[in-house]
């Protein structure tokens, strides 16, 4: 059974955001409305924040006060590559750079639909060849993010190995929005249980980002690319949520490919509630369990001893 904290930030996503997001996109005001609800003066004693703008990209760095290893997560927003921010996911990027000792670089990408399909891609793989540029072994960098950012994690892991380039330790997706084709069952199965989103909501938002693009392409769709030779990966995702499918069927995809996946399916839980993880205990759990994840992945050497290299 879920805790009553969920149900009740569940009920009050449901009041706040699911009705009001019936009919067409308005991106103007859904960027204004979720600014004004998510972005919060709240104080974060055990981390700090500097403004992280290199090689044309932008973003922040979150620092653990305690910082002790060369540990970076690049994490990468959700918001249906088209609202939210670095600011608007800071209760994940702290407990993350808090619960590893290191840094999290929260990315601000482009967002559609100023800058549809691949800008976001390309901004993603910017950044993880800045982090490499600046000396930091892939084995010391993973990759997360949730919804929307957790189906660009993955985008970018498939763009980096056809690169040729270093893969990261690990990734970590929460509630990953990996099929922009919008095939999955739970679109229209858990259209009444999904706190958050509805199929329609999802079917509408989708062409933001894929523009003029096809959206089974396997950069905007990586649920139809070929997984074999990606990192370790954690996926969590609700049962109830309309985007469902889109991890049950990457988890067996990826397996069949013969990724190592951890995966979980929480039982009523709201869309990305690790966000409200200050409220809701599974939000706590879902984190911890995600920061034990990447503590397994990453490379040991070099913990504790003077980072070789100039990060904020």
């Amino acid at each position: 059974m879920p805790s009553t904290q969920s149900f009740l930030v569940s009920l009050a996503i449901r009041r706040l955001v699911k009705d009001r997001s019936r009919g067409d996109v308005d991106v103007r005001f859904v960027r204004s409305w979720v600014n004004r609800l998510m972005v919060l003066p709240i104080p974060h004693l055990s981390v700090t924040f500097k403004p992280f703008q290199e090689a044309g990209l932008k973003g922040e760095w979150v620092r653990s006060r305690a910082a002790h290893n060369e540990r970076v997560v690049l994490y990468l927003h959700g918001g249906g590559y088209f609202f939210c921010s670095p600011r608007t996911h800071r209760p994940v990027t702290t407990s993350l750079a808090r619960q590893l000792g290191g840094r999290t670089l929260a990315l601000q990408y482009r967002l559609a639909p100023e800058h549809p399909y691949p800008a976001a891609l390309d901004d993603a793989v910017a950044a993880y060849r800045y982090l490499l540029d600046q000396g930091i072994s892939p084995q010391h960098i993973a990759i997360a993010g949730d919804s929307a950012g957790g189906g660009l994690t993955l985008s970018s892991l498939i763009r980096l190995r056809d690169l040729h380039l270093p893969m990261p330790s690990a990734a970590v997706l929460f509630s990953p929005w990996t099929d922009m084709a919008a095939t999955g069952a739970s679109l229209d199965q858990n259209d009444h249980t999904c706190a958050m989103f509805s199929a329609d909501g999802i079917r509408k938002a989708r062409m933001l980002y894929v523009g003029q693009d096809d959206p089974y392409n396997p950069l905007i769709s990586p649920l139809y690319a070929d997984l074999s030779g990606l990192p370790p990966m954690l996926l969590h995702v609700s049962d109830n949520e309309v985007l469902l499918d889109d991890s049950t069927r990457l988890a067996e995809r990826a397996r069949a490919a013969g990724v190592n996946v951890e995966f979980r399916v929480w039982k009523n839980q709201p869309h990305t509630w690790q966000l409200f993880h200050r409220l809701i205990p599974e939000g706590r759990e879902s984190l911890d369990q995600a920061a034990y994840f990447l503590n397994q992945h990453f490379a040991k050497c070099w913990d504790g001893l003077d980072l070789p290299y100039n990060l904020p």
